[in-house]
């Protein structure tokens, strides 16, 4: 309650100074004088023109309106608004001779600066781009022309022309602006090789003059109304001439993940020239959703590698699922990638193509989460003793999927962990001729000096998945060690007494595991 009218309290004391201020009335006023005006105090005063006219009013605070009568009740709407060079804000009138006109702000929430001009007001070039002088012009910059005017203006035409090759070319009028896009015939000149580093443009623009007053014309040295500027042509710049990995090319998903080394997960533009390779520039990926602040977005600067003519963004070796990027956000369909700051080697950034991002590549992709089933089959069959020399075969369910370092054999030595490794060059890989999604590997059980009854793992070392998850709990086997506790023997004595693994007495044993004297022993 204490605060509530504390709060009134305050309004209806900034109601009663505003009402108690003297207003500033400067009574009669003339064009061309500065009249300041302050914070919430009233403002007023009128003038009447000698001649009828075109008259603007310039704020730089709250607008200061002007009305047709001295009760101030009757505004006189303007005919254009626009914002000067400088700042202000500028408001047209149609006045006519002796006539007054009143100003008038009864408060002010801004105070500044106000003044009016009637009759001609002298049309300047406020700026120009590209601006003029000596450093040469790039296409793959300079979209455009564009010039500033101090005041609104409207033109005829434009033209431009070089090495007696001449375009005419619609121009845009947006209050004091005009702008002459040139970039589809200077491309097309460029190709057709009409141009060349350090040849002359010239741009010529006609009939400029007042929007409010067709009489009033500037004159910039060539003539009532018209602007010539020259410009000095950059060499060609260099042109996007295929594309990989793209939207464009055929790639419209995005993997969650791209295994290093594979054909897959790599973007690359190739260009028309060489491309500068220390010009570093820059991929960003992005990923989430931009009216979800909370949560934030997901940012990534893959790798940029140059070579040549040719920019390629690595992609690889990085797992993107959603809940990884940004954890509580429900999956969103899209990920971006824009590659830019890309410049040739004559220092020129490469032609995108695009007027709105003159120095990106941006592409949209389709986030495709990828999880494969992985599996494997073991020959010898778990839990066998493992001998040297043994021919294994491993089949693996989407093998064609992971990539891999060795076969590793971990195992107990004098009661210490031991590992023996088979490396991938020394397997035989083939297809699965039944099964399209499988490969088997084939090798021969090394030499393993494996403590009696130790057990033998068999696994991938260096597993990688093509999902970017950790398979290597399905691709491992155990088996036992061919020396855990069984003597090995070339031949059986004849009055030998065996038996096989299940206690049944064996009269003429082959190869395999027995038992005798209350021993295992191999017959080979």
């Amino acid at each position: 309650m204490k605060i509530r009218y504390l709060i009134a309290s305050i309004a209806v004391s900034a109601v009663a100074s505003v009402n108690a201020a003297t207003p500033l009335d400067y009574g009669e006023m003339q064009p061309g004088v500065v009249y300041e005006y302050q914070d919430m105090v009233p403002v007023m005063g009128y003038y009447t023109p000698s001649e009828s006219g075109v008259m603007r009013t310039y704020s730089t605070g709250e607008e200061i309106s002007v009305y047709e009568d001295a009760a101030h009740e009757n505004e006189i709407a303007s005919s254009q608004s626009y914002y000067s060079a400088d700042g202000e804000k500028v408001r047209i009138y149609s006045v006519m001779a002796g006539k007054p006109v009143y100003f008038y702000n009864a408060f002010p929430i801004a105070g500044g600066k106000f003044r009016f001009t009637v009759g001609k007001e002298e049309i300047k070039l406020s700026t120009m781009s590209p601006a003029i002088g000596n450093t040469p012009v790039s296409l793959s910059v300079n979209y455009d022309a564009t010039a500033v005017f101090s005041i609104p203006v409207k033109c005829t035409k434009c033209t431009i022309e070089v090495n007696g090759e001449k375009a005419e070319i619609t121009p845009g009028v947006i209050d004091s602006t005009i702008s002459v896009n040139w970039f589809n015939t200077l491309r097309e000149w460029y190709r057709a090789g009409k141009i060349n580093g350090g040849d002359v443009l010239t741009l010529t623009i006609t009939g400029i003059r007042d929007v409010n007053d067709s009489s009033n014309r500037p004159n910039f040295g060539d003539g009532a109304g018209k602007l010539v500027v020259r410009y000095i042509m950059a060499p060609r710049p260099v042109e996007l001439i295929r594309e990989i990995g793209t939207p464009a090319s055929g790639m419209t998903d995005f993997l969650t993940y791209y295994l290093p080394g594979s054909d897959e997960g790599k973007v690359s533009l190739i260009f028309s020239g060489d491309l500068d390779p220390n010009c570093h520039p820059d991929a960003q990926l992005t990923y989430g959703d931009a009216d979800n602040i909370e949560v934030g977005m997901y940012f990534e600067h893959p790798p940029v590698l140059i070579d040549g003519n040719m920019l390629t963004v690595d992609l690889q070796g990085v797992s993107r699922f959603p809940d990884q990027m940004i954890p509580g956000l429900p999956a969103q369909n899209n990920i971006d990638l824009v590659v830019s700051k890309i410049r040739s080697a004559d220092g020129q950034y490469v032609l995108t193509g695009q007027m709105a991002n003159p120095y990106s590549f941006g592409y949209s992709y389709r986030l495709k989460s990828m999880v494969y089933s992985i599996a494997a089959d073991w020959v010898p069959v778990a839990g066998s003793a493992l001998e040297e020399g043994s021919e294994m075969e491993i089949w693996v369910l989407n093998g064609h999927k992971i990539i891999f370092d060795s076969v590793d054999f971990t195992y107990m030595k004098n009661g210490v962990p031991a590992v023996m490794s088979v490396p991938y060059s020394a397997l035989t890989v083939e297809k699965d001729e039944y099964y399209d999604d499988a490969l088997l590997f084939y090798l021969k059980a090394p030499a393993i000096d494996a403590d009696p009854d130790s057990e033998i793992t068999v696994a991938f070392g260096g597993l990688k998945c093509a999902d970017g998850l950790d398979h290597s709990s399905d691709i491992f086997v155990r088996y036992k060690s061919a020396v855990s506790g069984v003597s090995a023997v070339e031949a059986v004595d004849g009055d030998a007494v065996l038996y096989d693994l299940t206690g049944r007495r064996v009269a003429s044993p082959s190869k395999g595991i027995y038992i005798r004297d209350g021993k295992k022993i191999i017959v080979k």
